[in-house]
């Protein structure tokens, strides 16, 4: 029958919401601490499908086989990048593979959990090369590590690792900007909070640039921080074959959980 893809209309609504419900619940198995379900997740996601359907700006497409809608996925602006969201399918052999075959939008991200092996594969089949890993842990109040202290206003940063969590500012009210004095630098974002579908714990602070010779120091740094301002969590994105960093999180009791894949 062969599988086609095309922009998503208002009557394909309830076989989008069923797919990314679907999608949900699989993310949620995969880390109920970060994607865990709201009450009313369903109802409410519906209602921001059927706004992204309508809206001028958001990409969406769906993947018919057999006249039937089998995967879908909206490619949002993020500045001079794009994000992949909401991409669900039934299967990857054959609605995965042309979906991702007619993304035109580059550069463009997307996410996966770790664990699933399919949807990695039809990724990388399909040209998309690892970007980073958002690893996860609790923010716990407490004073910084010696030596580590604000970063100096207007000092030159490190360029951030690549995410989706669009663009985030080191310098906004709120923000944090540290520095360890022997060339480390860590910065975070203001407060986040997570979208009303997901049970969160409370606000996240992400992390998008930690470098220099003591990373382990530098997590602690951002867990206190981030702990005593008030935030729940700690979401570090590490690049891709930043080994180092990576050692340092599980070290501090981080869980890997999202995986970016890039292409263009």
């Amino acid at each position: 029958m062969g599988a086609s893809v095309r922009p998503a209309e208002a009557g394909d609504l309830d076989a989008i919401a069923a797919l990314t419900a679907a999608h949900r619940v699989r993310l949620a198995t995969a880390s109920p601490r970060w994607w865990g379900a709201a009450a009313g997740a369903d109802e409410m996601h519906r209602l921001w499908l059927g706004h992204l359907i309508a809206a001028d700006g958001p990409r969406f497409r769906v993947v018919e086989v057999g006249g039937v809608v089998r995967g879908c996925g909206v490619a949002l602006a993020q500045g001079d990048q794009w994000f992949l969201d909401d991409l669900a399918v039934a299967d990857w052999a054959e609605a995965g593979a042309a979906l991702l075959a007619a993304v035109s939008e580059t550069p463009v991200l997307t996410c996966a959990a770790p664990g699933d092996a399919a949807r990695a594969g039809a990724l990388r089949r399909a040209g998309w090369v690892p970007a980073s890993r958002v690893w996860i842990g609790d923010a716990v109040a407490g004073d910084l590590p010696p030596g580590v202290g604000p970063v100096a206003p207007r000092a030159p940063l490190p360029p951030p690792a690549p995410h989706s969590f669009g663009s985030l500012d080191p310098g906004a009210p709120g923000a944090l900007a540290l520095g360890d004095g022997d060339g480390g630098v860590v910065t975070g974002s203001a407060p986040v909070t997570a979208p009303p579908v997901y049970a969160a714990p409370g606000t996240v602070c992400v992390v998008d640039r930690l470098v220099g010779p003591d990373r382990a120091g530098l997590v602690r740094a951002a867990v206190a921080a981030a702990g005593t301002r008030g935030d729940a969590l700690v979401a570090v994105v590490a690049a891709a074959g930043d080994g180092d960093l990576a050692g340092a999180l599980g070290g501090a009791g981080f869980v890997a959980t999202v995986d970016v894949y890039r292409r263009g």
